[in-house]
């Protein structure tokens, strides 16, 4: 009986219009609404695309526009510099290379130069040693060092005087700092450390010397300087 009495109140509420106007009438307001509001976002959001895509192309613009003012003030400042660059200097002719047979002359007249204060050192070396030794006094040994002296001087002017060139240049600026020093070596007493000093120095640079005059002359196919022959 209580089934019925729900039945009956529900067909009575269904039935009238007031609660049918309420009950149909939300749904069709959300659905209204919802059409309105969806209608109108994309009508709004429609020119705001267009508003965003017309700026991203006036932003794109001024880019292009700011890299062309760049590209062409570079190319002005270039063209100024270019201008105002000096002309480049024409390059110094390099020297002749010298011919074997040239560059064995050239080697052989320096040795040459040379060559007289070597053959003069043996004497000097054995009287030097002998007064080491205690056998002969300083007296004795005075003549052998002025002699070497002045054959030091005269090979000095000639090695100086010698138009060497290319590599052979630098072994004759040794061979003058060779002689130099060994000339300052015998104006010194030879028991002191500024002697043994400066003999030692103009050992090395004529060792060194005659070290680049091989060289060269193994790079040219040529027959080896005698070791002797630079001291």
């Amino acid at each position: 009986m209580d089934d019925e009495i729900r039945l009956g109140l529900c067909d009575r509420l269904l039935g009238d219009p007031l609660v049918c106007k309420i009950a149909v009438a939300p749904l069709e307001r959300v659905n209204l609404v919802s059409s309105l509001t969806v209608t109108q976002l994309l009508h709004e959001r429609a020119p705001d695309e267009a508003r965003g895509s017309r700026d991203q192309d006036s932003h794109r613009g001024r880019v292009y526009c700011r890299v062309c003012v760049l590209l062409a003030a570079g190319l002005v400042a270039g063209g100024c510099n270019g201008s105002h660059r000096a002309e480049p200097q024409p390059k110094p002719k390099p020297l002749p290379k010298l011919s074997f047979r040239a560059l064995d002359a050239e080697q052989q007249r320096l040795v040459g130069h040379y060559q007289p204060v070597s053959e003069a050192l043996t004497a000097y070396e054995t009287a030097y040693r002998e007064w080491r030794l205690g056998r002969i006094g300083a007296a004795a040994l005075a003549p052998h060092a002025q002699f070497l002296e002045h054959v030091i001087v005269r090979s000095l002017a000639r090695v100086r005087r010698d138009h060497a060139t290319g590599a052979d240049a630098g072994a004759k600026a040794l061979l003058v700092a060779a002689l130099e020093a060994r000339r300052r070596a015998l104006s010194l007493p030879p028991a002191s450390a500024a002697y043994r000093r400066e003999w030692n120095r103009s050992v090395v640079d004529a060792r060194r010397a005659l070290t680049l005059l091989q060289d060269l002359r193994d790079q040219a196919r040529l027959i080896p300087l005698p070791e002797d022959a630079v001291s």
